[in-house]
């Protein structure tokens, strides 16, 4: 809990009543297009929030406070396409989120890439006390003005609410600086390669392979981390060509894992002891990322809508 200062009063608040404002006010449909920064004084990054709304039940909205420029950039970059870079889900993203369920109910969760969301503990609740009140305090300003998260959308800078000295805030314009360019580096060993070359080809084979999280699964860690499935399908049979699992190293991060992906495809097509005809994928980020096998091995690689080994599965 934090202490505020408003005039001659002093107010006290914790997260639930302050999420509970915010969902009294029914602004959370009119707030979804829009992107905001709160710069808490003493804090490395700007913290900028979002709004998750109409997800599946019992989750009404989430109120995501994402983690400096970076994460920000990752985060609009894959909302415009699913397939950019190596994040799947806004749950790999370094942030807090305030999640209120429809009976009013709410959690505040810490998450960290490549690490299942905790709940926040008291460090990180009192940070997002500050950050929910000035977010809450421009949720009511909204409701007179709707184009004030856009405010200096002109001069290519983002909203903010900065805190200047202890307990005075200001609006100011956050200018948005140009995103990093994105790298990928994919590499396999010449022995592996070789190993690969000389299996038997078999042009009739197809397997559809896909590579992404296991939201229900985890590591037995005192921090539990995510689990990620690599899991390549015979259409014919349903039988497992290709069952493996992976966490993220810390020092690789997300992007070691994903480069790791081809490697470790190019190791279960050794081990089965063969090469397929054709791998399909109805991930464009799978099917960039295993397209510099395709210039070692002669099997066809091809993008699909949908494959129906994994339909029903995220």
């Amino acid at each position: 809990m934090l202490w505020y200062n408003v005039g001659h009063m002093s107010i006290k608040h914790t997260v639930e009543e302050i999420g509970a404002r915010m969902d009294a006010l029914g602004l959370w449909k009119l707030l979804e297009p829009y992107n905001f920064a709160v710069k808490p004084r003493g804090t490395v990054f700007p913290y900028f929030c979002t709004v998750l709304w109409g997800e599946r039940k019992p989750v009404k909205v989430r109120f995501l406070m994402l983690e400096g420029w970076q994460t920000l950039h990752d985060y609009v970059r894959t909302r415009i396409d699913r397939n950019f870079g190596f994040y799947s889900s806004p749950i790999e993203m370094p942030h807090l989120e305030l999640v209120i369920l429809e009976d009013g109910s709410m959690k505040l969760f810490r998450h960290d890439t490549g690490y299942m969301p905790c709940e926040a503990n008291e460090v990180q609740r009192s940070l997002a006390t500050r950050i929910l009140w000035e977010a809450y305090g421009v949720m009511l300003r909204v409701e007179s003005d709707n184009r004030l998260p856009m405010k200096f959308s002109d001069e290519k800078a983002i909203f903010a609410r900065v805190e200047t000295a202890a307990e005075k805030w200001e609006d100011r314009p956050l200018e948005i600086p140009d995103p990093p360019p994105h790298t990928e580096k994919v590499s396999f060993s010449k022995v592996d390669i070789k190993a690969a070359q000389d299996l038997p080809f078999v042009k009739d084979e197809v397997l559809e392979l896909d590579f992404g999280l296991l939201p229900s699964v985890m590591t037995k860690e005192a921090r539990p981390r995510c689990v990620y499935e690599l899991k390549a399908i015979d259409p014919n049979t349903g039988e497992a060509a290709i069952t493996s699992r992976v966490s993220i190293h810390p020092e690789a991060g997300l992007k070691g894992m994903w480069e790791s992906m081809p490697v470790q495809v190019l190791k279960e097509l050794i081990r089965r002891g063969k090469v397929p005809g054709e791998l399909k994928t109805r991930s464009g980020r799978v099917f960039r990322m295993l397209r510099p096998l395709c210039m070692e091995l002669p099997f066809k690689l091809s993008l699909h809508d949908k494959l129906e080994s994994f339909e029903g599965k995220v």
